[in-house]
């Protein structure tokens, strides 16, 4: 039974690593000022759900808005903000750094460690979906990390175009496969309280970059 609950969770994730990008490359071909519409409207309804008690279909809700907003909102970034490509190598390496330290001893204060231990935030911002075994919804994946796979394939495209669409897509599903192995690797240690889920597509990508 825990191998099939384990499955469902994995599949999850490679489906929502596949979801968010196919979004982020539906989102690249909108204009600038939609955009901007789409996410205020976005940060309006997300704002409004926050204010009610949670529900699977509250939480159903915030799937559908916090994966638009993570989108949208590395549209806006890569677009407004990122300039250029160390600019974006740096973005990516703090990310991935901060996102690994917080799952250590030493990072237990950051937000997103203590967010990991706010049962009712987490369920907020990550995607949750229905688990077999297991009551209720489960957090599978942080809108920060689909913010992450978001950013990565939207600078690509604005970059080098939409000959890379398909190259950017397999690196991120195969850091995502290599995080689905490492955490099969460790579930069971003591120590494990979960995994940062942007290391591998972050380090995958860094280095197809480095090759490029």
């Amino acid at each position: 039974m825990e191998k099939k609950k384990l499955s469902w969770e994995y599949g999850y994730i490679l489906g929502m690593t596949a979801i968010i990008c196919i979004l982020a490359a539906l989102l690249n071909r909108i204009t600038l000022p939609v955009i901007i519409i789409v996410f205020l409207i976005d940060i309006a309804g997300i704002i409004v759900l926050w204010t009610r008690p949670l529900s699977k279909k509250l939480l159903y809700l915030l799937n559908v808005l916090n994966s638009i907003g993570a989108a949208s909102l590395a549209y806006l970034i890569i677009t407004l903000v990122i300039k250029s490509m160390d600019s974006f190598v740096a973005m990516i390496s703090i990310i991935v750094v901060m996102d690994v330290f917080s799952f250590t001893k030493r990072g237990k204060k950051t937000p997103n460690a203590r967010l990991m231990n706010n049962n009712n935030a987490l369920a907020r911002l990550c995607i949750c979906l229905p688990v077999a075994g297991k009551p209720g919804l489960q957090p599978i994946i942080g809108v920060g990390d689909l913010y992450f796979y978001s950013a990565i394939l939207l600078f690509s495209l604005h970059i080098f175009g939409v000959n890379v669409l398909g190259k950017i897509f397999l690196v991120l599903l195969a850091g995502q496969l290599a995080n689905i192995i490492l955490i099969s690797i460790i579930k069971n240690k003591a120590w494990y309280k979960g995994f940062p889920a942007t290391l591998f597509p972050g380090i995958f990508y860094l280095i197809v970059m480095l090759i490029s």
